[in-house]
């Protein structure tokens, strides 16, 4: 793993050493590597997933010619809605990562995994080599600094609540913020070409054309609202994962945290949540961060562990939750174990 630099600021910064529990965890996570998987079951499990959400949206596509507008509209839009969000986690982020698909020739791996990276991400107008296959990279090396693209997400408060009821209510604002918003906010990079905004008009004037000829007009109004409902998905993710204070600490590694509560997989699918796992080793394959987690609990010290680890959801989306704190920061310094 690349040894990530960063400052108080989000500025770059020179290489600093790291607390030697951090060298201990990432080590920790060697022995869920994506390349120690049995290919097979490794892909079974992932396209079996995917196969399961294509089931459910050919199964909301039918209860829209069954189900009466008023109550089909809302469910299926924020039904849609998270399974393209689903979709991004599963297919996009662990395909950045050269591990949604495994094969035993790793240059194939990684143009199979461009392959579906692309696909899903075209769907919601994202570029999938600038955006994910190397700005994703550069998040994890240098999360949250002047090149990171992935730092436009992470309101809390009073802001992320305005900008989710703005995507969810009003008409055309999620393109406007995914584009011209986006780039006049300091540090932040849109992740579209004109290319790709072509390209999702095209497949989505022909998805909803077809749906409407073929199923009525509440399914194809659905399936777009849907795109709504993701970006707010996706507000929501980034928040948890790095917004608020927890951003700015000064090692990268302490930049992201992790969310837990009852039942987080009905809106945050795929162990998306155990963010601080992920950024200590990235090569650990979502269905393993739930055992990396437990391994972690017992290298991480205790002082840093109650603040990464959250159990509060609301209050870290409302802004109310710290950084490492103070008290606490001495347990993150290099000099702490020496």
């Amino acid at each position: 793993m690349a040894e990530p630099t960063g400052s108080e600021g989000h500025a770059p910064s020179e290489r600093r050493p790291h607390a030697p529990w951090i060298g201990a965890a990432v080590r920790a996570g060697k022995r869920y590597h994506y390349g120690r998987k049995s290919a097979w079951r490794h892909n079974a499990l992932n396209l079996g997933c995917l196969a399961g959400l294509f089931a459910l949206v050919a199964g909301l596509i039918v209860a829209g010619t069954r189900w009466h507008p008023a109550l089909y509209l809302p469910i299926a839009a924020f039904a849609f809605g998270w399974v393209y969000f689903s979709f991004f986690v599963l297919v996009v982020h662990e395909a950045s990562h050269d591990m949604f698909v495994l094969m035993k020739d790793r240059h194939r791996q990684r143009r199979v995994n461009r392959a579906f990276g692309w696909v899903f991400a075209a769907l919601f107008a994202t570029h999938y080599v600038k955006h994910w296959e190397q700005g994703h990279r550069e998040h994890h090396v240098r999360p949250l600094e002047p090149a990171d693209p992935q730092q436009h997400n992470l309101l809390t408060g009073r802001a992320l609540l305005t900008r989710a009821l703005c995507n969810l209510f009003v008409p055309g604002y999620l393109f406007l913020e995914r584009t011209i918003f986006r780039t006049r906010r300091a540090g932040g990079k849109s992740s579209s070409t004109k290319g790709v905004l072509l390209t999702f008009v095209a497949i989505w004037a022909t998805i909803l054309t077809i749906t409407a000829l073929a199923f009525g007009w509440a399914v194809p109004t659905a399936l777009f609202l849907g795109v709504h409902v993701v970006t707010v998905l996706n507000h929501v993710k980034g928040s948890l994962e790095h917004g608020g204070p927890i951003g700015r600490e000064a090692d990268p590694f302490l930049r992201s945290r992790t969310t837990l509560f009852p039942l987080r997989w009905l809106v945050m699918p795929f162990n998306i949540t155990l963010h601080f796992e992920h950024h200590l080793n990235f090569q650990v394959p979502w269905y393993d961060l739930v055992r990396f987690h437990r391994d972690l609990e017992a290298i991480v010290p205790r002082d840093v562990w109650v603040d990464v680890i959250n159990h509060a959801p609301m209050a870290q989306l409302a802004g109310n939750l710290g950084g490492v704190r103070a008290a606490h920061e001495a347990a993150a310094l290099p000099a702490a174990a020496e």
